[in-house]
């Protein structure tokens, strides 16, 4: 991670970054991948004090409050007892409740700097300010993980799944139009790990992302066609996606973890400008892939 202080501002870098409002890892120029994070892992693994205290629910910060379908999505924050190293402030978690037709997936279900970041930078705070994405498999919660009142640092996706699952995904930042099409790959991979796949969150990423044109493309020639051969060899399709830009469009490359800076595979993504822009959504969708 680049260590240099960012002196853009957070809401700056979110009008860049990309359609669902996602930013990441500020990195060096090259392959940029995020800190040695927890990659990609059920946090439900991490053995830390995850229990609220009356003194907790007493400092709840609400962040965000939302309804999307039937899905009823809650972030809270709350203060730890430990300082952020060098500041005033309180490490924070994120207390996160979640609710689909009804049924309570996650009850105020503890994420601490720890679960997206196995030996945090402890001068790092957590903050979760931006609306989440949501499927109807998953809800996508950005979340930031930066030096107090500065956006150094990077961000995460935090997926919540409707089988009460939650993984971590670090993704790459470029600060260009490249940054929307890794993000839509980060989301359309976790999409098809789940268990059964539905073809219609893989379609609403497809139209948040894309033109009319591509969601046509995976209409007549299946949703797998946004990847190449050896990438849907791949078990369980765990594969790392980084996008970066080239003539006429991105090229995608894959990796087999964020470890493996050598792609084994890549394909092309044609890009087009938005005739319609809006408030926090990129310039550019994706138009079609070509193999």
């Amino acid at each position: 991670m680049n260590k240099n202080r960012n002196t853009k501002s957070f809401k700056a870098l979110l009008l860049i970054a990309l359609d669902m409002g996602i930013l990441s890892a500020c990195c060096a120029p090259g392959v940029r991948k995020a800190p040695n994070a927890v990659q990609v892992e059920d946090t439900s693994a991490v053995q830390e004090d995850k229990t609220l205290k009356k003194e907790d629910i007493s400092n709840e910060n609400v962040m965000i409050d939302t309804v999307y379908g039937d899905w009823h999505v809650r972030v809270d924050t709350v203060d730890s007892k430990t300082k952020v190293k060098n500041s005033d402030e309180f490490v924070k978690k994120l207390v996160v409740t979640i609710s689909k037709g009804g049924k309570v997936l996650f009850d105020k279900k503890v994420f601490t700097r720890e679960d997206f970041w196995k030996g945090a930078n402890e001068e790092f705070q957590v903050y979760a300010a931006l609306a989440p994405d949501i499927t109807n498999t998953s809800v996508y919660l950005p979340v930031s993980i930066c030096y107090p009142e500065t956006d150094d640092g990077f961000i995460v996706w935090l997926a919540l799944s409707k089988d009460g699952s939650s993984k971590v995904y670090p993704v790459p930042l470029a600060l260009d139009e490249s940054d929307m099409v890794t993000n839509f790959y980060v989301e359309y991979i976790h999409e098809l790990q789940q268990k059964p796949v539905d073809k219609a969150s893989l379609l609403k990423l497809a139209r948040d992302y894309g033109s009319p044109k591509f969601v046509e493309q995976l209409t007549k020639e299946g949703v797998d066609v946004v990847f190449p051969a050896k990438v849907l060899a791949r078990k369980n399709m765990k594969v790392v996606p980084e996008a970066g830009l080239v003539k006429d469009g991105c090229l995608v490359r894959f990796s087999t973890s964020f470890d493996n800076t050598q792609p084994f595979d890549s394909i092309r993504v044609v890009l087009k400008e938005r005739q319609v822009k809006k408030l926090y959504s990129n310039d550019y969708m994706i138009d079609k892939v070509i193999h």
